[in-house]
């Protein structure tokens, strides 16, 4: 009972004081979700202390995100995402090795040694796109060139922040890394992500199809569901995010028979439980204990390091190879947010006793500031330059690899 009153205290506190927060928000033209931030701050550790953080209203939290994240799987075009594959696994590949530098560097240059600093820059390495994707349906922009590249490279990008914390595993407790079992987790992580995809995109119309002849109600919705979340639990055999299962199988059903109706009726269960993720990530968080007077110059100099290093590196790499310059700065900025990974990292280096408090602490704080700032950013850039038909654009090292391929069938 008591979880359950904390649960109730919990959506009360979202659907009331939240609700009209983001009314407000959104009437002087910001972002709704920085109301259910706010939230957090106010209700949470950093004032009130009112907001509960047990388990049960993080599941809940979670399962909202959850949703959301299956939500946007779903409003993607699964033939669309595929071809472009390979173009978000080279922006990413840009963005993680630029973020993760800019941090091995801040951390020698605060005296860390070698392994230390690797941990430093493992912290800014993934992205967490949760707020991001909540502004982009708020806005009306998931389904942009941007909004579909910034989903693609956050897939592939949580699998990069997983290798990244594997391997400083490695390092603290061998001295070496391990190729051979970063190449094995590389390589089932992604068979596995595209295996559900491409099956989910095969048989999915015959699993809404087959379902739509029961007489239970809501059956389609509920068969999708109890697949989703069969797989779900399939997937913590192989430590694969339940995030990145919700988005790839939520891409896996985007073509199938009946999903408008199924994308329009989770897209109601995530508006009413995602703010709690949003709400939970700041409650969690007490800035008085978190911003240590001696630790500031640090602090700011990864703060700044956090935004510097997905506009380079994901906003950089995209114009490389071949985005216009507005959408590729869109695409930096969707990369900006930060949430679980980053905790996950820090934690763990502060465990092996190889980074201070100050890196986890500084942690804290890009959650903070990536995920209050995103929006009101992303908004912005999305308001100004011109809009691209993503059906239409074709980025340049895509177009020179259909040349190339179209060439090597004349010449064989």
């Amino acid at each position: 009972m008591e979880d359950f009153i904390d649960l109730v205290l919990a959506l009360f506190l979202a659907f009331s004081v939240g609700r009209l927060l983001e009314e407000g928000f959104s009437r002087l033209g910001v972002p709704s979700v920085l109301g259910d931030l706010t939230v957090g701050i106010i209700f949470g550790a950093s004032l009130l202390g009112w907001y509960p953080v047990g388990g049960v209203v993080k599941a809940f939290s979670v399962f909202g995100v959850f949703l959301l994240l299956f939500y946007a799987g779903l409003e993607t075009r699964y033939s669309e995402f595929m071809r472009s594959l390979p173009v978000y696994g080279i922006i990413t590949l840009g963005e993680v090795l630029v973020a993760f530098s800019l941090g091995y560097i801040i951390g020698v240059s605060f005296g860390y040694p070698p392994k230390s600093a690797y941990f430093v820059g493992t912290v800014l390495v993934a992205t967490s796109v949760s707020v991001s994707i909540k502004t982009l349906v708020e806005i009306n922009k998931l389904h942009t060139l941007e909004g579909y590249t910034v989903m693609g490279i956050a897939v592939l990008d949580d699998l990069a922040a997983l290798i990244t914390i594997v391997v400083g595993a490695s390092l603290v407790k061998t001295g070496t890394i391990s190729f051979g079992t970063v190449s094995e987790i590389l390589l089932i992580a992604i068979s596995a992500w595209l295996i559900i995809v491409v099956l989910l995109h095969r048989y999915g119309s015959y699993i809404s199809r087959l379902a739509s002849h029961l007489h239970t109600d809501e059956s389609i919705l509920v068969s999708i569901l109890a697949t989703v979340f069969g797989l779900t639990l399939l997937s913590q055999y192989i430590n694969l995010s339940p995030l990145v299962i919700a988005y790839a199988a939520g891409l896996g059903f985007s073509e199938a028979w009946g999903s408008r109706t199924v994308a329009e009726k989770v897209r109601l269960l995530a508006v009413l439980f995602s703010p709690l993720f949003f709400i939970t990530t700041t409650a969690e968080i007490d800035l008085k204990t978190a911003i240590v007077p001696q630790y500031i110059l640090f602090y700011t100099v990864m703060i700044i390091a956090a935004f510097v290093g997905k506009l380079l590196g994901g906003g950089l790499t995209s114009f490389l190879v071949g985005y216009p310059a507005w959408a590729s700065l869109r695409i930096g900025v969707g990369l900006f947010p930060r949430a679980e990974f980053c905790i996950i990292a820090a934690y763990m280096g502060y465990s092996y006793h190889v980074i201070g408090a100050d890196v986890y602490l500084a942690a804290l704080l890009i959650i903070v500031a990536t995920n209050f700032l995103t929006p009101p950013i992303l908004k912005y850039v999305y308001s100004h330059g011109p809009q691209y038909d993503p059906l239409k654009f074709k980025p340049k090292i895509v177009l020179f690899m259909e040349k190339l391929m179209r060439k090597t069938k004349r010449t064989g």
